[in-house]
């Protein structure tokens, strides 16, 4: 374990010795790449070192550089944790402390205490010059450091942060722990990682002991909060935008509300309840904040560890803001939320019932009227008189002489309809999450409850009455499709998949979902699947495509993809996904750029290789990038297929063979269209539907006609052709039914005429 391997040693004699001819296979970053974490942690004092000595040639400064941008995370042996805190204090800057603190979490042996704490005093002694910014992990370094160390921070911080109660009550109870405790606090920064930080990496165990300990703190400073800024909206403080909290009190909500949310506390939902609407909006008409920066921290912590409750908080927070940039920001957040709920599944499936009967609906009687909520497949209100007989629409006497209850009624219609969007997008996160539920969770709080019913029961769904053997099943289908016999109450229950079917299952279900006219809550039986050819770490199926980089960028962000050195990333548990782009990347770039590689990697940053990844995870990961890359190509849409790049990338697009999407776009329309296919009236080929002498592209919804284009302008609003049953929504698939629907309108009135 202590010899390095070659291309290890091979680094580190470049950064320690003179130049010499290197050979790495596949470069100098994939030299880097290859490192263990024990290896990186036992070259990260010699590339600090390095970087340190601005004598130091350039070859051994690229090098060192290099290492330290690793994506792996290291692990320290005693000594190499010495010499990290040796080469560190050699030239200290006040960022260095961060990896003394991040060191001691990812030693794996007893330090050496007496050899730490002179070069820890010199990094806290640093730190001090930028102690607001550097104050978590200055912490952790100091409990190494020494009591006269520890005491002249402190001492520091109570000054700084005088006007800051909850930081200086949080700083109090770190007090309290070790350097272990305190370096998982540290770990949890306000951006995530940067450049040259090592990859997030918490221990269980240690996480739990520090729990404990901050569990009442985050009660407390969340309930404090929620107290200041119920008297700021009552009118009993004065009001100042963005003053309600100081920045360091707004990093302390930040952690309470993460610590609260991530072990679900009980009685988190009803603080966040009140606490995030009264950040999202100012006591006066002004479209200010009390602190924006409270506001978006809190909406990130629900935006990671979501629960039913704080998602609904975070949804009143975004109806009732007024500032434009921080509504914007609530939308993306929202959006992220809902579809991260599909990880904590247990979480996800606690709904309130609304106060609905069993037959779905609850009755809120309205002076002479009635307000009826009924929530089937979607949730819908209705009005009755006082005999029972239905309303076409709102009465005006309730209107005129209750407005209270008709505000009510609206009020709970649209909770309503908000829980279905969240429970159906939590849903269809839970593939990512690999969501498993036990059989008598997911009947009382999915297929029996009043408000998830009707989303839960469109549904394809598998059960496992023995090990390995999985059954599907449609609730909508009737009691006849329910599993016989009755699972055990414990067995497990999980969302079908595509990639886990054969091609005859695909098809059977896709034609049971066409019989019925069923229309699922989102695209499950026609949905697209993937299975990467490689079995490495990283796939090139998409390579080579060109896409438009604002298209691209705008869908990321929705999909949960960020900026990370060109590359765009998508964290999930357990491993992270990497696309490649062959461009500048960052918020507003444009232009084009060819895609690259998918690369998966584990958490700690070492490659995950795809065949040892879950079937569907991994489909739906590639499904990601497919539709980014989609975006990114032309539609019959795309307002930049005008220029003459534009119109060379289409015919690109418009020549290539169909992709996933269109694959199923192709299965949809053979359902759709079964009469007029079968009367001999249209084909469908492998790229084109042909009605009448006119071909239209199935991946762009192109018109042609003897290899001309043809211009379609389709009617809207009451003009436009009612569309036939579709199994899912999709605007490219509409699109091509009415382009069918005109045509043949077009060419039977040509016939007539």
């Amino acid at each position: 374990m202590n010899e390095l391997s070659p291309h290890a040693a091979q680094l580190r004699a470049a950064m320690v010795g003179p130049q010499q001819d290197a050979d790495w296979p596949g470069g100098l970053w994939a030299a880097c790449d290859r490192l263990t974490s024990w290896e990186l942690g036992a070259l990260l004092p010699d590339a600090y070192r390095t970087l340190a000595d601005e004598s130091a040639p350039d070859h051994a400064r690229l090098v060192a550089r290099q290492v330290t941008w690793s994506k792996v995370s290291p692990s320290f042996t005693a000594a190499t944790l010495t010499a990290l805190y040796t080469g560190l204090a050699a030239s200290p800057r006040p960022t260095d402390v961060r990896y003394a603190a991040g060191g001691l979490l990812r030693c794996t042996e007893p330090w050496d205490e007496r050899e730490l704490a002179a070069p820890a005093a010199v990094l806290v002694a640093a730190a001090l010059r930028k102690p607001g910014e550097y104050a978590d992990a200055a912490l952790v370094v100091a409990a190494v450091a020494g009591p006269e160390t520890e005491q002249a921070l402190v001492t520091r911080l109570r000054t700084l942060h005088a006007d800051s109660p909850l930081r200086l009550a949080e700083i109090e109870v770190i007090l309290t722990t070790g350097p272990r405790e305190r370096a998982v606090l540290a770990e949890d920064q306000w951006y995530g990682p940067l450049s040259g930080d090592w990859p997030p990496l918490t221990d269980p165990v240690v996480e739990r002991t520090a729990d404990a300990l901050h569990a009442e703190l985050a009660r407390h400073v969340l309930h404090s909060a929620a107290a200041h800024l119920a008297a700021l909206h009552a009118g009993e403080l004065p009001y100042a935008a963005d003053q309600a909290f100081t920045t360091a009190d707004a990093d302390t909500l930040r952690r309470a509300a993460r610590l609260a949310l991530r072990r679900d506390e009980p009685w988190a939902g009803e603080v966040f309840s009140t606490l995030l609407p009264h950040l999202a909006v100012a006591p006066t008409a002004a479209k200010t904040l009390p602190s924006q920066r409270a506001c978006i921290a809190l909406a990130q912590v629900v935006e990671a560890w979501p629960t039913p409750e704080s998602v609904a908080a975070l949804r009143e927070a975004r109806r009732v803001v007024r500032h434009a940039g921080v509504t914007k920001k609530l939308d993306r957040l929202l959006r992220r939320a809902e579809r991260n709920l599909g990880r904590r599944p247990e979480a996800a499936l606690r709904l309130p019932d609304l106060g609905l009967g069993p037959d779905g609906r609850r009755r809120l009687p309205c002076g002479d009227h009635t307000a009826v909520l009924t929530v089937t497949d979607e949730a819908t209100l209705t009005w009755e008189r006082a005999d029972g007989r239905a309303l076409k629409s709102l009465p005006a006497a309730a209107r005129r002489d209750h407005p209270d209850h008709v505000t009510a009624a609206r009020d709970l219609l649209g909770k309503a309809r908000a829980q279905i969007r969240t429970l159906t997008r939590a849903l269809e996160g839970g593939y990512l999450a690999g969501a498993v539920h036990r059989y008598d969770r997911w009947h009382g709080a999915l297929a029996t409850h009043p408000v998830a019913r009707g989303t839960a029961g469109r549904l394809i769904w598998e059960v496992e009455h023995a090990p390995g053997d999985w059954r599907a099943f449609l609730p909508a289908a009737g009691p006849a499709d329910h599993p016989d016999p009755a699972p055990d109450p414990s067995a497990a229950v999980r969302l079908w998949h595509p990639a886990r079917a054969t091609p005859a299952e695909r098809d059977l279900w896709r034609d049971r979902i066409a019989d019925l006219r069923l229309h699922q809550p989102f695209r499950q039986a026609y949905r697209e699947h993937y299975r990467a050819p490689e079995s490495g770490h990283s796939t090139a199926m998409f390579q080579g495509h060109l896409v438009r980089i604002e298209a691209v960028l705008g869908l990321a962000v929705r999909q949960g993809w960020n900026i990370d050195d060109d590359i765009l990333v998508l964290p999930l548990d357990g491993f992270t996904a990497w696309l490649g782009i062959a461009g500048s990347l960052y918020p507003g770039a444009a232009g084009w750029a060819e895609v690259g590689e998918v690369t998966l990697r584990r958490a700690d940053g070492s490659p995950q290789a795809l065949a040892e990844m879950d079937a569907v995870r991994l489909s739906e990961v590639l499904r990601s990038v497919d539709l980014l890359i989609s975006s990114g190509s032309f539609a019959w849409c795309d307002t930049h297929a005008h220029g003459p790049e534009g119109r060379r990338q289409l015919h690109r697009l418009y020549a290539q063979p169909l992709g996933r999407t269109a694959q199923l776009r192709r299965a949809a329309l053979r359902r759709i269209l079964a009469d007029h296919l079968a009367s001999g009236r249209m084909e469908l080929d492998d790229r084109h539907l042909r009605l009448d002498g006119h071909d239209i592209h199935l991946a762009t919804g192109r018109v042609t006609r003897s290899g001309d284009p043809v211009e379609i302008t389709l009617p809207t609003g009451r003009q436009a052709v009612p569309l036939p049953f579709l199994p899912y929504d999709e605007a490219l698939l509409e699109r091509v039914v009415r382009t069918v629907a005109h045509l043949m309108e077009r060419e039977g009135s040509a016939a007539h005429s």
